[in-house]
């Protein structure tokens, strides 16, 4: 019954994409438009600001694009007309290691994937003198663990949007830190259109590599990437495919994950946790909004009733899914074996008490799985698509080859969670044979040697040629069919300008906020007409 029911959802998400994408291609070839005619006014700020609104609605409303040469046409436009600049750069020879890396990252916060691979990238290539620049830290505090990674590595990190205002200004600024640097590496979220104008003009800038953890999604940056670091096969597979990225400038790297040490065995572990020794203990960790949505009505709790009801012993733990409501009816009727955990970054006790780790759906967790499979815990994720062309939406990477259970319906799903449960030596011995095989791919040691291949060919290819933009064509097949459903979001197109706002230029802002506070009210909005270097700072005093 579950299983037909999601089969009728998946026919169903079809034909509504095929009504969604061309209207959001629409409103997306409008905004970019909108950027085009404000770079012909020479309003660049506003322009860029446009640009990145583009971007963020491609991501929320799939437009059937992974990558736009017309956006990135706009924002290299801006950076190669705002910025005249005598800055020069020294290119490495192929038998020199950098030395200065300068990381770039929209803003960094404690908890998710992303900020553990940059700490663990610094901490292992000691080589290196590593800097970062964040383009819009927002009132969030840098983690402390970033900046001692930083600090030991006799490097800095810059915060630009307290170093200077606008988005042009800012992107001079980070254009000037990068001279600095031997090669630039980008970890910016999928709409920041600050390094794209940073470094549009090649022969200013050193290297740039783009590492691709947002691989599902459009993203702004192939038109400045000498190198896109993909961090699993099916990303690498789009990069070249629908981004056009060529072969030679498409390289794999795994995410490095830190070795595991436990401090407890299964048994102290689920006893700190106040579970019986006896137990059998499904894990799940990913950020709330992986497990907010419902496939007709069904939750990520109700899946998992047959089992829990069928294994009075049987407990899931989902770490991240904070206070789901509509998990109550679940939770009742296995009398609280279902536990709805808040975020925390203090998940090792959770991955030590696990049997059974059972990945998010149907958002996937890539890192949560890495991590729990290095405590020599048992993996399983689902893919409900009837094809590999929808690849990019499941679960993979270079260490999970082999071991990771993918099945393809709630059926098989349940049969190989029962399998998992009663087979405690396949149980253990496939959780072992997991922890190995991550061990060797992306534990510090390996992965170094992958770094430092990566490293060398960033010196050796040549410098990305400014092309002439194609025609954005919008594709109407998988994986996109599914993006609106599976990764799609509320998007107000009014409101989306509201965190741009302290970017701009006075007159603008004023307007745009005055548009704003017409139509939503005046409350809490009167300092987005602060700039963005005090409004940061304002908002660090009110948290």
């Amino acid at each position: 019954m579950l299983e037909t029911t999601l089969q009728d959802t998946i026919s169903l998400w079809r034909e509504e994409s095929l009504r969604l994408i061309p209207q959001n291609f629409e409103v997306f070839q409008n905004l970019v438009a909108r950027a085009e005619n404000l770079v012909q006014r020479r309003k660049y700020d506003e322009a860029a600001v446009y640009a990145g609104i583009a971007a963020w609605f491609a991501c929320a409303q799939p437009c059937g694009l992974f990558v736009s040469s017309q956006l990135e046409q706009v924002l290299l436009t801006i950076g190669q007309k705002a910025i005249r600049s005598s800055y020069q750069t020294q290119n490495l020879s192929p038998s020199q290691k950098p030395r200065k890396i300068l990381h770039v990252c929209t803003s960094v916060v404690s908890i998710g994937g992303l900020p553990k691979m940059l700490c663990r990238w610094i901490q292992q290539d000691k080589e290196s003198h590593h800097s970062v620049a964040l383009t819009n830290q927002d009132f969030n505090k840098i983690p402390q663990i970033l900046k001692d990674s930083v600090n030991e590595s006799e490097g800095k990190i810059y915060i630009l949007n307290r170093l200077a205002n606008g988005i042009v200004d800012r992107a001079k600024k980070l254009r000037e830190i990068a001279t600095k640097a031997d090669l630039v590496i980008l970890h910016i979220h999928n709409q920041d259109v600050i390094p794209i104008i940073a470094f549009a003009n090649k022969e200013q800038s050193p290297p740039v590599l783009f590492v691709d953890h947002a691989d599902h999604l459009f993203w702004l940056g192939a038109g400045i990437s000498d190198v896109v670091v993909n961090l699993r096969e099916s990303g690498m597979r789009l990069s070249q495919q629908r981004r056009g990225i060529e072969a030679k400038r498409n390289v794999l790297l795994p995410t490095i994950v830190e070795p595991t040490y436990r401090k407890f065995s299964r048994s102290q572990a689920k006893q700190q946790l106040g579970i019986e020794d006896n137990s059998i203990v499904l894990l799940s960790i990913a950020r709330a909004i992986k497990y907010s949505k419902t496939v007709n009505g069904i939750n990520f709790a109700d899946v998992h009733l047959p089992i829990l009801q069928k294994y009075k012993n049987a407990y899931l733990l989902v770490v991240g899914a904070n206070n789901q409501e509509d998990w109550a009816t679940a939770i009742n009727q296995t009398q609280g074996r279902i536990k709805a955990i808040a975020e925390t970054e203090n998940t090792a006790i959770y991955y030590q008490a696990a049997d059974i780790y059972v990945d998010s759906f149907p958002f996937v967790s890539i890192t949560s799985l890495l991590e729990a499979g290095s405590y020599g815990v048992p993996l399983v994720t689902r893919y409900p698509y009837s094809s590999e062309a929808s690849e990019i939406l499941g679960a993979d990477m270079p260490g999970l080859t082999g071991n990771l259970i993918r099945v393809g319906n709630i059926e098989e799903y349940t049969a190989c969670l029962t399998q998992l449960i009663e087979n405690e030596e396949y149980r253990l011995s496939l959780g072992e044979a997991t922890k190995n095989k991550i061990a060797q791919t992306h534990w510090p040691a390996n992965w170094q040697l992958a770094l430092e291949n990566l490293y060398a060919q960033a010196t050796i290819i040549p410098r990305l040629s400014e092309r002439s933009p194609l025609k954005d064509q919008m594709f109407l097949g998988e994986p996109d069919l599914f993006l609106p459903q599976v990764h799609g979001w509320k998007f107000d197109l009014d409101l989306a300008i509201q965190p741009y706002l302290t970017s701009m230029p006075f007159t603008q802002r004023l307007y745009h906020w005055w548009q704003l506070a017409k139509k939503y009210g005046f409350n809490n909005r009167l300092s987005l007409l602060l700039p963005s270097w005090l409004y940061s700072y304002y908002q660090k005093l009110k948290s």
